[in-house]
């Protein structure tokens, strides 16, 4: 194995092993999606893709308060 193989092996496990340690199979608590729901219905991007799709809007007003998820 020359040098530069090496080194590449080294910096694909090392990138590896980081990745690794941060992704995790369990979910996080419903407070924390309510909140990034919360907080997503607020930002430009969804403000954006509401007014570009009126009948997204209005089937969300017509589902707003019904309990979807059990």
């Amino acid at each position: 194995m020359n040098k530069t193989t090496l080194l590449m092996t080294t910096l694909l496990m090392t990138t590896l092993q980081k990745t690794s340690k941060k992704i995790s199979l369990e979910m996080k608590s419903e407070v924390h999606y309510k909140k990034a729901a919360k907080n997503y219905r607020k930002s430009d991007q969804y403000i954006n893709m509401i007014n570009l799709y009126p009948i997204l809007q209005t089937t969300l007003n017509e589902c707003k308060g019904e309990n979807l998820v059990n």
